[in-house]
Protein backbone atom coordinates (compact mmCIF):
# COMPACT_ATOMS: atom_id res chain seq x y z
CA UNK A 1 0.00 0.00 0.00
CA UNK A 2 3.03 2.72 1.00
CA UNK A 3 5.01 1.77 -2.26
CA UNK A 4 1.40 2.53 -4.14
CA UNK A 5 0.81 6.08 -2.33
CA UNK A 6 4.77 6.55 -3.43
CA UNK A 7 4.17 6.01 -6.58
CA UNK A 8 1.09 8.23 -7.00
CA UNK A 9 2.93 11.39 -5.05
CA UNK A 10 6.19 10.68 -7.29
CA UNK A 11 3.68 10.42 -10.56
CA UNK A 12 2.19 14.29 -9.19
CA UNK A 13 5.74 15.44 -7.90
CA UNK A 14 7.28 14.97 -12.09
CA UNK A 15 6.58 17.01 -14.51
CA UNK A 16 3.90 16.17 -16.96
CA UNK A 17 6.36 14.84 -19.78
CA UNK A 18 7.07 12.23 -21.13
CA UNK A 19 10.76 12.67 -19.81
CA UNK A 20 9.26 13.27 -16.58
CA UNK A 21 7.15 9.85 -16.73
CA UNK A 22 9.90 8.07 -17.89
CA UNK A 23 11.54 9.63 -14.50
CA UNK A 24 8.69 8.67 -12.51
CA UNK A 25 8.69 5.36 -13.90
CA UNK A 26 12.92 4.54 -13.24
CA UNK A 27 12.16 5.31 -9.28
CA UNK A 28 9.19 2.81 -8.81
CA UNK A 29 9.79 -0.93 -8.16
CA UNK A 30 7.93 -3.84 -7.65
CA UNK A 31 9.85 -4.35 -3.99
CA UNK A 32 11.45 -3.36 -0.78
CA UNK A 33 15.01 -4.78 -2.73
CA UNK A 34 14.08 -3.26 -5.12
CA UNK A 35 13.71 0.13 -3.76
CA UNK A 36 16.92 -0.68 -2.31
CA UNK A 37 18.75 -1.66 -5.08
CA UNK A 38 17.50 1.19 -6.85
CA UNK A 39 18.98 4.33 -4.12
CA UNK A 40 22.17 2.69 -3.74
CA UNK A 41 22.71 2.84 -7.52
CA UNK A 42 21.80 6.16 -7.51
CA UNK A 43 24.11 6.86 -4.86
CA UNK A 44 26.65 5.22 -6.52
CA UNK A 45 26.80 7.18 -9.75
CA UNK A 46 26.65 10.47 -7.74
CA UNK A 47 29.67 12.81 -7.49
CA UNK A 48 29.54 16.29 -6.23
CA UNK A 49 31.25 19.55 -7.72
CA UNK A 50 33.43 20.94 -5.53
CA UNK A 51 32.75 24.05 -6.84
CA UNK A 52 29.18 24.74 -6.62
CA UNK A 53 28.31 21.32 -4.30
CA UNK A 54 26.39 20.30 -7.02
CA UNK A 55 25.35 16.58 -7.47
CA UNK A 56 25.96 15.40 -10.88
CA UNK A 57 24.66 12.01 -12.35
CA UNK A 58 21.33 10.71 -12.52
CA UNK A 59 20.50 11.76 -8.70
CA UNK A 60 21.30 15.42 -9.35
CA UNK A 61 19.09 15.55 -12.51
CA UNK A 62 16.45 14.23 -10.59
CA UNK A 63 16.32 16.46 -7.76
CA UNK A 64 16.98 19.40 -10.41
CA UNK A 65 13.56 18.51 -12.55
CA UNK A 66 11.97 18.25 -9.18
CA UNK A 67 13.36 21.78 -8.07
CA UNK A 68 12.82 23.03 -11.47
CA UNK A 69 9.02 21.70 -11.74
CA UNK A 70 7.87 21.85 -7.61
CA UNK A 71 5.53 24.99 -8.30
CA UNK A 72 3.95 23.61 -11.60
CA UNK A 73 2.99 19.90 -10.14
CA UNK A 74 -0.13 19.23 -9.02
CA UNK A 75 1.85 17.80 -5.73
CA UNK A 76 2.16 21.76 -4.54
CA UNK A 77 -1.09 23.11 -6.09
CA UNK A 78 -2.44 24.40 -3.08
CA UNK A 79 -5.04 26.20 -4.45
CA UNK A 80 -6.69 23.32 -6.18
CA UNK A 81 -6.02 21.31 -3.38
CA UNK A 82 -7.72 23.25 -1.25
CA UNK A 83 -10.64 24.47 -3.68
CA UNK A 84 -11.26 20.11 -4.09
CA UNK A 85 -11.52 19.40 -0.10
CA UNK A 86 -13.71 22.89 0.43
CA UNK A 87 -16.17 21.03 -2.61
CA UNK A 88 -15.91 17.94 -1.00
CA UNK A 89 -17.52 19.54 2.53
CA UNK A 90 -19.54 21.46 0.68
CA UNK A 91 -20.88 18.15 -1.28
CA UNK A 92 -20.63 16.27 2.25
CA UNK A 93 -23.29 19.16 3.58
CA UNK A 94 -25.13 18.76 1.11
CA UNK A 95 -25.73 15.03 1.38
CA UNK A 96 -25.73 15.11 4.76
CA UNK A 97 -28.24 17.55 4.81
CA UNK A 98 -30.41 15.39 1.97
CA UNK A 99 -30.07 12.29 4.19
CA UNK A 100 -27.66 10.59 2.20
CA UNK A 101 -24.42 9.19 3.28
CA UNK A 102 -21.85 7.25 1.37
CA UNK A 103 -17.82 8.12 0.20
CA UNK A 104 -16.98 11.44 -1.48
CA UNK A 105 -14.60 10.88 -4.54
CA UNK A 106 -13.13 14.50 -5.77
CA UNK A 107 -14.03 13.39 -9.68
CA UNK A 108 -17.85 12.72 -7.90
CA UNK A 109 -17.61 16.57 -6.70
CA UNK A 110 -16.28 17.81 -10.00
CA UNK A 111 -18.81 16.20 -12.06
CA UNK A 112 -21.39 18.19 -9.64
CA UNK A 113 -20.03 21.48 -10.05
CA UNK A 114 -20.23 21.24 -14.04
Amino acid sequence: MCSRIAASILRAAVPQTPEGKRMANSLIVSSEEGYEDRAVALVSNLVYDNDEGRGIGELGAIRQVLFEHRWKSALFDTKRWVRDLEDAYHEAWRRWVSGKGGDIYLEEVQKIKK
